[in-house]
C-alpha cells in the first residue's frame, strides 16, 4: 500500500510539471490583445481544425505541446486557439466569434498561424513548420523580426540576459532595383508544402510577403497554389500569375 501511495504521488506530480511546462491558450482574441499591449507581447492566433484537419493535429503534437514552445511563447506571445472542429462540441458565440476572426484576416486554409500586435494589425502570417519548436520558433522570429535585447552597460556582448525579451523591429527601408510587373517565377515543392517564387519573393499558401515591382513594393497574399500557376490577392483585387507568363 504505502509503494502504491509514492506511485499514485508520482503519478500526479507528473501531471502537474507537465501543465506547468504547457503553453497556454485562449479563445479570446480581444482579450489576448489587451493583454498582449499591457505586457509588451504580441499575438498568436492559430486558426485550425482540432479534430479533422491532420497537418493542425500534428503542428499542435509537434510544436505547441512542447515545452520549449511554451517557454519561447510565454516570453512573446498571447496564444489564442481559433478553432473550426467537425465533432466537438462549441457554443454559438464562439462559433460566431471565430468566423468573425476568419473574415477579418482572410483565413480560407488550416492551420493558418497569424501573428498580430496589441491594435490586431497583420505582422505576418505562416502554416506549419516541420523540424520541432526550434525550426517553428526560428519561423516566428524571422517574421517578426526579433532581435535578443541585451541589457545596456552589459561587459560582454555574448552574454545573454536571464530573461530574454523581444522586440519587432520594421524591416528597413531598401531600394528597389531591376524588378518589373508580378510574375511567377517558380513553384517547388509537393502537396501542403508547395512554394511559389514571386519576383524576389518566396511563399506558402497564407502566407504574406513584401514583393519587389518596378516602382516600389507591394503586399502580396499566397492564396492558392497549382501545378503551373497562382492565385495572390494584392490589396482588394485577386490575381492568377502563370508559369511562363511576363
Amino acid at each position: 500500500m504505502r509503494m502504491n501511495r509514492w506511485v499514485l504521488l508520482g503519478i500526479v506530480c507528473s501531471g502537474l510539471a507537465a501543465q506547468v511546462q504547457g503553453a497556454e491558450w485562449s479563445n479570446d482574441a480581444e482579450a489576448a490583445k489587451a493583454q498582449a499591449k499591457r505586457e509588451n507581447k504580441f499575438v498568436l492566433l492559430d486558426f485550425t481544425g482540432s479534430d479533422w484537419c491532420s497537418w493542425c493535429i500534428k503542428l499542435k503534437k509537434e510544436v505547441f505541446d512542447q515545452p520549449e514552445f511554451a517557454e519561447f511563447a510565454r516570453a512573446n506571445f498571447v496564444l489564442v486557439e481559433v478553432d473550426f472542429p467537425h465533432h466537438n462540441v462549441m457554443s454559438p458565440a464562439q462559433q460566431q466569434a471565430n468566423r468573425k476572426l476568419a473574415n477579418a484576416y482572410r483565413v480560407n486554409s488550416y492551420p493558418s498561424i497569424v501573428l498580430v500586435d496589441g491594435d490586431g494589425r497583420v505582422l505576418g502570417r505562416t502554416g506549419y513548420v516541420a523540424g520541432g519548436p526550434a525550426a517553428f520558433d526560428a519561423k516566428l522570429e524571422h517574421l517578426l523580426k526579433l532581435d535578443r535585447k541585451v541589457p545596456p552597460h552589459t561587459p560582454q556582448a555574448e552574454a545573454e540576459p536571464t530573461h530574454k525579451t523581444f522586440a519587432w523591429k520594421p524591416a528597413p527601408t531598401v531600394v528597389p532595383v531591376h524588378y518589373g510587373a508580378l510574375t511567377l517565377k517558380g513553384i517547388s515543392g509537393t502537396g501542403e508544402r508547395r512554394m511559389v517564387l514571386i519576383n524576389n519573393a518566396s511563399l506558402m499558401t497564407g502566407e504574406t510577403a513584401s514583393v519587389k515591382v518596378e516602382h516600389g513594393e507591394v503586399k502580396v497574399r499566397c492564396q492558392e497554389i497549382s501545378d503551373d500557376s497562382v492565385l495572390v490577392v494584392v490589396g482588394d483585387k485577386t490575381i492568377e500569375l502563370k508559369l511562363g507568363q511576363h
